[in-house]
């Protein structure tokens, strides 16, 4: 792996060595839109924010303390909903103003003359980080001083309001580079903003939902495990909040349990942020320096995919050796019932977050056909100057050998889940067969294959209609099926050629042990109906690739 794939990570750490970039007040293009968004007309948000954030202290705090006669108590009942204003300005606000800011730069042209500018590219990106939402940080400034008073007179020390605040920030952090990101991606900047925040609210009250099905990983990109830990307890009124809440999911929210070590909420957070962080601004900062390479290069997205599968797997840890019989015994769960859904979903959830994964690093660095012919260029180009031709790993060679080193990753990291699930977890009563521990590993790189070959042959547009007819479709087919003609075996056959259905089935082989002999048989027909299916489909398609791309190789040796 040479030059282009390396020298992005390099180049970057040399330009945050220089300290002169971290001077932001130094910064032209902050002082630019600065101007631009400080204007008379900008008096009337502003304005309103302080009202609101007058309005909600003193309404909650003196209708609290005159009620009840306690201003400490009557302080902390208005943290929360100020804190929820200051989370709407810092992480929504100012983040969709950064997508359709660099957009709307990007539609005038004015990021073109950017670039050519002789400014390093990370005083560009800090540039824009800070000064696109400049307006939304005054706003936030407006309401910190009602916020200081609230800790002042709620009695909350700063061993609680440091550690929350620096999550807080580095929270918001992370969504503006990932506004960033999308703004140099995306096209409609009408729609940009409504997405981002979309993007937004998913991390922030979706994906903390699986936390409840055994996954705290997701939650950490929030600030709510923080603030649970940190503030709840002096919010005597909202103690109930976790009554009730099983063990295993309670002390998710209230801790971090990484492996077999216990780790500080703030710590772990601003250490899983941080690298998101730097990743999404390797990402900018790649694209800054040159409009037409990949946001990632390919050596650093096996270093992604294997670190956030370490970090994935080391808060799954305590949930892979779940024992419900010490559970029961505990009076933490009324039976070992839920082992086999446990057994289950921990596995299936699991591979269908490694598969995305692995999708979306593909996507990010699979060449297009122009690509693909530019290298092919480049190539020779270096060739005729005896200087070799490209590494195996630069933006514009095929991604054949990526694409295998994510699936065989992908493969070891299923595996290693199942056996320590054998071995010390829920899987240990159920014992399933080797076979059925190497259903759900093999349809994951069947299922990466299928998606790596049907992109970059197809390209983005066909492999859309693709998705739709192959992936979709099967599955509304096999429930009209099902519900009008009661074809029962039908459903799962029919669906069994959707990679979703068949990645579903591979899991519930791990069941095999609790299921009906003809049960069993009606799983593992459809299981090798739809691998057969998609196995045909992918050594097509990668025929096709493979003639196209001889094609291009010999109409540049004509030209030539």
């Amino acid at each position: 792996m040479t030059d282009q794939s390396l020298a992005m990570p390099y180049a970057l750490s040399r330009s945050l060595s220089d300290m002169s970039v971290l001077a932001i007040w130094k910064n032209p293009i902050i002082w630019k839109n600065f101007k631009s968004r400080m204007r008379m007309q900008a008096l009337f948000p502003l304005l309103l924010v302080f009202i609101v954030a007058t309005f909600m202290t003193f309404t909650i705090y003196g209708g609290v303390d005159r009620f009840q006669d306690d201003p400490v108590q009557a302080a902390r009942a208005a943290i929360l909903p100020l804190g929820l204003l200051q989370w709407l300005i810092l992480m929504l606000s100012a983040t969709g103003r950064i997508t359709s800011g660099i957009i709307h730069e990007r539609v005038t042209g004015t990021i073109e003359y950017t670039r050519l500018t002789p400014m390093s590219p990370m005083s560009k990106v800090l540039g824009y980080l800070f000064d696109l939402p400049v307006r939304e940080y005054i706003a936030f400034a407006i309401t910190m001083p009602f916020m200081v008073f609230l800790l002042i007179q709620g009695e909350i020390p700063l061993s609680v309001i440091v550690p929350v605040y620096l999550v807080f920030f580095s929270s918001a952090l992370l969504y503006h580079m990932v506004g960033m990101v999308l703004g140099l991606v995306l096209r409609e900047w009408r729609m940009s903003v409504m997405f981002t925040i979309g993007v937004v609210i998913l991390i922030n009250w979706v994906l903390p939902l699986f936390s409840y099905l055994g996954f705290p990983f997701l939650q950490y990109l929030t600030i709510r495990p923080v603030v649970v830990d940190k503030v709840f307890p002096y919010l005597t009124e909202n103690s109930a909040f976790f009554d009730g809440f099983p063990e295993l999911f309670a002390s998710a929210t209230s801790q971090v349990k990484f492996y077999t070590w216990t780790v500080s909420t703030a710590v772990f957070s601003l250490i899983l942020q941080a690298g998101l962080i730097f990743t999404f601004g390797l990402m900018v900062y790649r694209k800054w320096q040159d409009e037409f390479s990949h946001a990632l290069g390919k050596s650093y997205a096996f270093l992604f995919y294997v670190g956030l599968q370490l970090f994935c797997i080391g808060t799954l840890w305590p949930n892979l050796t779940f024992d419900f019989d010490t559970a029961v015994a505990l009076g933490i769960v009324q039976d070992d019932s839920l082992a086999e859904n446990f057994a289950f979903v921990i596995p299936l959830v699991y591979g269908f977050f490694s598969i995305l994964c692995v999708f979306w690093l593909i996507y990010v660095i699979t060449p297009t056909h122009d690509e693909y012919r530019s290298g092919l260029l480049r190539e020779k180009k270096l060739q005729q100057m005896n200087r070799g031709g490209l590494s195996r790993f630069d933006d514009h060679v095929g991604s054949l050998l990526c694409a295998a080193v994510l699936a065989g990753f992908t493969f070891t990291f299923l595996m290693v889940v199942q056996l320590v699930m054998v071995s010390a977890g829920p899987l240990a009563e159920l014992s399933p067969s080797l076979l059925e521990l190497l259903k759900l590993p093999l349809v994951a790189v069947l299922v990466i294959f299928y998606f790596y070959v049907s992109l970059e042959y197809l390209q983005l547009s066909k492999f859309a209609l693709l998705f739709l007819l192959v992936w979709i479709v099967p599955i509304l087919l096999g429930v009209f099926l099902g519900v009008v003609f009661e074809f029962e075996e039908m459903v799962l056959y029919i669906g069994s050629v959707s990679p979703l259905t068949l990645i579903t089935l591979a899991a519930q082989g791990l069941l095999s042990a609790n299921l009906y002999d003809d049960e069993l048989l009606f799983i593992r027909n459809a299981y090798w109906i739809g691998s057969a299916f998609i196995l045909t489909l992918t050594i097509f398609l990668g025929y096709r690739m493979k003639l196209l791309k001889e094609r291009t190789k010999a109409k540049l040796e004509n030209e030539s």
